[in-house]
């Protein structure tokens, strides 16, 4: 069995992910949060509470938690620059898409790609003069 693994770890390369279009390297950018939080605590049994058993009581605490991040790189450029990106994305899977299905007869479920896909046509051939 160890022989085995090691054959395969000889004969094997790395296996690189590629995207054909952009990366999306946005998971760091968050604007501000509002985020409502409900916390339920269990009274305990140590008598600094206010109740007239003199121990913690149950208690239940509802509000708002308002979450700013500090030093972030989320600048208004980055910010459209990645509006930008997805833009982008968008149009190239949908000439991938339209390019696949454009000589199909698509039926009425298909409305959506008919309408995004209407204005995607091969373009004409430039008549060339002889001189």
């Amino acid at each position: 069995m160890k022989r085995l693994l090691v054959l395969m770890l000889l004969f094997t390369s790395p296996v690189f992910a590629q995207n054909e279009y952009l990366n999306n390297g946005s998971g760091h950018c968050s604007s501000a949060t509002l985020e409502p939080y409900v916390e339920q605590r269990w009274g305990t049994n140590s008598p600094t509470g206010t109740s007239t058993s003199g121990y913690d009581d149950d208690n239940t605490t509802v509000g708002i938690r308002l979450r700013i991040q500090l030093g972030t790189t989320c600048t208004k450029e980055f910010k459209e620059t990645l509006m930008t990106n997805e833009r982008l994305k968008q149009q190239l899977e949908l000439l991938k898409l339209c390019a696949r299905y454009q000589n199909l007869e698509l039926g009425p479920q298909f409305k959506d790609v008919k309408k995004m896909c209407k204005d995607v046509k091969l373009k004409k051939k430039a008549k060339t003069l002889a001189k």
